[in-house]
């Protein structure tokens, strides 16, 4: 459950931010080393801030990043929508294709899971107090207008 109700419980970016969601968690944790960070990042989004993985890394912050991943910029697909795009018009360069997010945090010394089900990703959240150090998770999600996603 998402402390919304406390101050500082759910921070999240106005539009979108691209990128900004991997090292707000980090500033975030370090800034309240006492309160659990949990990043929900879109893998179109983190793509724009995948260096600060080494960061959450190199000072072992206890972040759990949520990978949701779709294989696009799903955001900037629903914004075309919003603003009048047509579903036939393709929305090029939004595509990014199969993304295994295990290897991205490996890369940077990160522990990485993937979550296959609600249950797991229950579980994952669950234990983000005994984190020692950063863990990725990916999650498969749909991709825009429902369009299921083919994990890897």
């Amino acid at each position: 459950m998402l402390g919304r109700h406390r101050p500082g419980g759910f921070v999240r970016a106005v539009g979108g931010g691209l990128g900004w969601g991997i090292g707000a968690a980090v500033g975030h944790r370090l800034g309240a080393p006492e309160r659990p960070a949990v990043a929900v990042l879109g893998d179109g989004c983190a793509m724009f801030g995948l260096q600060g993985l080494w960061s959450a890394a190199h000072h072992r912050v206890p972040v759990l990043f949520v990978a949701m991943a779709n294989g696009e910029y799903h955001t900037l697909k629903d914004t075309f929508d919003a603003r009048g795009g047509s579903p036939s018009v393709a929305c090029p360069g939004l595509d990014l294709g199969e993304l295994d997010w295990r290897p991205a945090a490996r890369f940077f010394g990160i522990p990485a899971v993937r979550v296959d089900d609600a249950e797991e990703l229950a579980q994952t959240v669950a234990a983000v107090r005994g984190l020692d150090g950063p863990l990725l998770a990916e999650v498969a999600s749909q991709g825009h207008a429902g369009a299921p996603r083919v994990r890897p």
